[in-house]
């Protein structure tokens, strides 16, 4: 990374820094609550549909969209949502974007991988699940790969609303009090390490029996 980037980074954490200090008395959970309730529900649907789309962070809107609509609600939208991202972000990683994307991801250290079509449902399971580049990177990465819509859309955006049964679950729980979906986010994590451990032993297993052959 350049010299001015890191400047850069360094600068705009340390204005934020100081922001989140000069308004600590005003950052309460309570008002961050009356904040999240208080937003129009079209608009928040609409900047949910779209600002991910542009590489903003998609768990402010799972905590954001679980304190105005609850557990409910908020994950009926945040489903909705994730189809979505998922049809839009194949038409645009398919569209005249495609060259581009791929010389932005190779940039950044990340070549488009080649996948077998055996592995297709498997490695789509895996990507989702494992943390690593932003949501937005990894929704047009992987319908690089070419990977059918079939398989990107509802395995891929299915894993990934999951997973946001968490942050919602927990933001719902946070206003009404209710531990259970605090209990239920608790699950849902250790039940995706435990899948996420085992199809990486499936996929070294199948890779070990292959260079054998």
């Amino acid at each position: 990374m350049k010299a001015w980037k890191i400047i850069a980074w360094v600068a705009v954490a340390a204005l934020l820094g100081w922001l989140l200090y000069a308004n600590r008395e005003s950052l309460t959970k309570e008002s961050i609550i009356a904040y999240g309730k208080s937003l129009p529900a079209a608009w928040f649907i609409l900047a949910f549909l779209l600002l991910p789309l542009i590489g903003f962070p998609l768990s402010i809107l799972l905590i954001l969209a679980g304190i105005r609509f609850g557990v409910g609600w908020g994950m009926a939208v945040t489903t909705a949502c994730i189809y979505f991202h998922h049809f839009a972000g194949y038409w645009i990683s398919h569209s005249y974007l495609d060259e581009r994307l791929r010389r932005f991801a190779e940039k950044r250290g990340h070549k488009v991988p080649e996948i077998d079509e055996g592995n297709r449902v498997w490695y789509t399971i895996l990507f989702a699940s494992v943390h690593g580049p932003p949501y937005a990177f990894k929704l047009y990465l992987l319908a690089l790969t070419g990977v059918p819509f079939r398989i990107y859309c509802w395995v891929g955006g299915t894993v990934y609303i999951l997973f946001c049964i968490i942050p919602v679950g927990a933001a719902a729980a946070a206003v009404h009090m209710d531990v259970t979906w605090i209990y239920v986010g608790i699950v849902v994590i250790s039940a995706g390490v435990l899948i996420g451990k085992w199809l990486r032993k499936r996929k070294q297993a199948a890779a070990d029996g292959a260079s054998t052959q």
